[in-house]
This record gives structure tokens, C-alpha cells and sequence, in this order.
């Protein structure tokens, strides 16, 4: 009987305990001023994101490389998870999505000498035009589906560069991405530039959580845990204000 009572004490005192603190190792890349390696503390979504595990009791660290690699890595269960990402029809397959970290607007940079006070209309105006892009963003699928033809290329400066040139006519990027990645490698450009009223979308910035990694399920949990909690006590709004950043 004692024996009983000694397993059923210990038992419940395992139940009752907090989890085991882990350390989320989650991979990423450059896209200033959403997260860099050159930014402070990564930049307001990785802080966000670290704030987060924090606050649910985990540590996280993040490893850079090209955006396309993050992807499938994740989708393949090799990384517990990727961020920040829009969503997609293969990202909804194989990850589970995050309460949004953050929101992104995507326009569209074209050169004012050459299409004046243009605005974004639909896919059919994309069709005939000369548009920029790169590997690894969502609106790549969205093209692909509307019959609309893309000329790619590695990164966002790779494509901007080529506008500037008169190589391309549009090319899509986020707002504040677009706008930093002038200002700070193309500044001599930056008045020749402008961008799209009408926005390609707006959607939410999420962290995607592989569900075939073993510590996926772990990871989706703390983040809700933890978003809940910095929701409340005023850390997400102070850091979303403190960086420009819309919920």
C-alpha cells in the first residue's frame, strides 16, 4: 500500500511540475527591418518572437540562411520552424501557423520617368509588364496561379537594381522592406522611386511550426502560451510601437 501511495505522489508531483525548459533552435533570413543578423537583437519580429518563448519559460536561437532553404526545411521536418512567413497552401500542409507576429503590406516599386503616377489594378495589368521577383516569397505562388510571368532573382536588391536599370517594370516587396533596402544601398535612386497605393495584400506575419519535427507540437504550444502573454501585459504593443510595426 505504501508502495501505492508513494507511486501515486510521485506521479502527480510530475504532472503538477512546469515543463522542461527547451531552447527552440529556428531558422531565418535577411529582410531588414522585419529581422536581420545586423540588426539589434534581430530585429523587432525576433525579438517579438524571443519575448514570446520567454514568457512561456523557453530560450530561442535563430540560424540565418537564404529565405527558400528555411522554407523547405521546415516543410520537411529538418528545422522545428521558420519565420516571419505568409501563408501558403504547402506551408498550411505541412506547418502549423502562429498567432500573427506582426503585419506586412506588399506594394509594388516602379521608376516614376517610366510609368508616371501608376497604381496596382489586378493581374491582367501585371501580364503586361516586366515584373521582378525572388525565390522563397509568397506571391510567388499567387503569380503562378494567375498566369503571371516573373522574372526572378536572388534577393530583393538583385531586382530593384534591375528596375532602376529599365530592365524590369514593377517589382513587389514589402513596404518597409522596399523602402529600407533603398535608403541604405540606393539611396542615389531613392527620388526616382516610388510605390504602389493599392497594396498586391496585407496579410499576417507568422511563425510556421513543422509538425513532423519532434518538438513542433512543443513549440505551437509555448508560442500561443506565450504570445497570450506579452498580448496582456503591454509587451507586444511597446515593441510593435517601438519599431513601426502594425498588429
Amino acid at each position: 500500500m505504501k508502495k501505492i501511495v508513494c507511486l501515486t505522489l510521485t506521479l502527480l508531483a510530475i504532472s503538477l511540475s512546469p515543463a522542461v525548459a527547451k531552447n527552440f533552435e529556428l531558422v531565418t533570413g535577411e529582410w531588414a527591418p522585419y529581422i536581420s543578423e545586423e540588426m539589434q537583437d534581430g530585429g523587432p519580429t525576433a525579438i517579438i518572437v524571443s519575448e514570446v518563448l520567454k514568457a512561456a519559460g523557453h530560450t530561442v536561437s535563430f540560424k540565418y540562411m537564404p529565405w527558400r532553404r528555411t522554407e523547405v526545411m521546415t516543410q520537411k521536418g529538418k528545422a522545428v520552424g521558420t519565420f516571419p512567413w505568409t501563408s501558403t497552401t504547402e506551408f498550411e500542409k505541412t506547418c502549423f501557423l502562429s498567432t500573427p507576429i506582426a503585419h506586412q503590406k506588399m506594394v509594388f516599386f516602379y521608376m516614376k520617368d517610366k510609368l508616371g503616377d501608376w497604381d496596382y489594378t489586378g493581374y491582367e495589368q501585371l501580364k503586361k509588364l516586366k515584373v521582378g521577383g525572388s525565390d522563397g516569397y509568397t506571391y510567388i505562388e499567387l503569380f503562378k496561379n494567375a498566369g503571371v510571368t516573373i522574372e526572378k532573382a536572388p534577393d530583393n536588391l538583385s531586382s530593384l537594381k534591375k528596375l532602376v536599370h529599365g530592365r524590369l517594370d514593377v517589382v513587389p516587396e514589402s513596404q518597409l522592406v522596399g523602402w529600407q533596402t533603398i535608403r541604405t544601398q540606393m539611396a542615389d535612386a531613392e527620388s526616382k522611386l516610388a510605390s504602389s497605393k493599392t497594396p498586391l495584400f496585407v496579410k499576417p506575419l507568422h511563425l510556421m511550426v513543422s509538425k513532423s519535427h519532434p518538438d513542433g507540437q512543443a513549440l505551437i504550444d509555448a508560442y500561443e502560451k506565450g504570445f497570450e502573454i506579452i498580448k496582456g501585459n503591454g509587451v507586444y504593443a511597446k515593441i510593435l510601437a517601438e519599431h513601426g510595426l502594425s498588429e
